[in-house]
């Protein structure tokens, strides 16, 4: 005859139900006190992330040429910070400088009688804008307005600062992802609760998302802004670089194109009586710069996954707003990995089956 049970043991408080819920909250707790440790490197980690996958191939080759994860590790990292890094640690201070040198114009007062001279506006136009000058003193709301801007000067500097440093960081982290990213990747696959065959077609997926942002859209948007930010210069435009930085920022995001860029610019050239450069930059805008995209993310995707525009309108702009500049990275990536899981889902769930059993051989997920 068995022993008589505890009551505790009996019912849903059993022992052993109790200890589960206590390990489960512990192991909560501990993950989310790991995230707040995390978050301020996210970005770091993102662009790591991003870069290893990106580059995977050439680190392959590294590998097998050089026989030693570690050296292979060391030159990629090298690489990226040599072609990608420092560069850009030049623009990102270039742009400093320039902003901060138009704050202290805006500051000294001289920013609407030097835009006045150099743009030469319509006579209803210019007589309007005489007007609001003489009653609502533009040009001392513009020396306001530059006043306050310096105010800000020491949070740009000192934001320009940690970009650089997240950087070196990132430059870090991709140094442990090429040297153990077998390591990495079997664990990983240890830990989600997929089967094989999941597991693989979910990394696949993840994968072809982080390609496809940053080989398609990023790469894409560099050759967008650089062939705008070339013709910018060629034709004289003032602060041809920060408006090449921004022609690359609106090709990011899907739905607004370069147009929102080139075109201002164009019409900045019409008012300042530039009507041949005017011409010449909308034909290169709409003929180079807006139409490249049609022929390079083909060429640098491939067949890879391409999400739809909507849905990456909104993984976009909701991901910067979550994650900063990396949810340029996160919000399609998460995208990517709901429609992961949804797919384990519907595959575990087909003909009748329970979602505790994995689907047999012969049921495929949805690519």
């Amino acid at each position: 005859m068995p022993p008589p049970s505890n009551a505790l043991d009996r019912g849903w408080f059993s022992r052993e139900r109790v200890l589960i819920l206590a390990l489960g909250l512990a192991t909560l707790l501990a993950l989310y006190l790991c995230y707040l440790i995390v978050q301020p490197f996210i970005p770091a980690v993102t662009i790591a992330v991003a870069a290893a996958v990106a580059t995977q191939r050439p680190q392959t080759w590294l590998r097998r040429r050089l026989r030693s994860n570690t050296a292979a590790a060391a030159i990629g990292v090298v690489l990226v910070a040599g072609l990608i890094v420092v560069p850009l640690s030049f623009l990102i201070t270039y742009l400093v400088r320039q902003i901060v040198a138009s704050i202290h114009g805006l500051q000294a007062g001289g920013g609407l009688s030097e835009w006045r001279g150099i743009v030469h506006l319509p006579a209803p136009i210019s007589r309007a804008l005489d007007w609001a000058q003489a009653n609502f003193d533009l040009q001392t709301q513009l020396a306001a307005i530059g006043k306050s801007l310096a105010g800000q000067a020491g949070n740009l500097l000192a934001g320009s600062v940690i970009l650089l440093t997240q950087l070196v960081i990132m430059l870090f982290v991709l140094f442990f992802l090429y040297r153990d990213r077998d390591q990495a990747l079997h664990a990983l696959r240890h830990l989600v609760p997929l089967s094989a065959e999941e597991a693989s077609h979910f990394g696949t997926r993840i994968e072809d998302t982080i390609l496809a942002t940053v080989n398609g859209s990023l790469t894409v948007a560099l050759v967008q802004a650089i062939l705008a930010g070339a013709m910018y210069t060629a034709l004289g435009v003032p602060a041809a670089v920060i408006w090449a930085c921004a022609t690359f920022i609106v090709a990011l995001i899907p739905m607004f194109g370069t147009f929102m860029v080139w075109g201002p610019v164009a019409v900045f050239l019409v008012l300042s009586g530039s009507w041949v450069k005017a011409v010449i930059l909308v034909a290169w805008g709409a003929l180079a710069v807006s139409t490249i995209d049609n022929l390079l993310y083909p060429y640098l995707v491939g067949g890879r996954l391409r999400l739809h525009t909507i849905p990456t309108f909104f993984a976009i702009l909701g991901g910067i707003e979550l994650f900063g500049p990396a949810g340029l990275i996160l919000g399609p990536v998460a995208l990517a990995v709901t429609i992961g899981l949804l797919d384990v889902w519907s595959s575990r769930t087909t003909n009748g089956q329970t979602a505790e059993q994995t689907p047999p051989e012969s049921v495929k997920l949805s690519a």
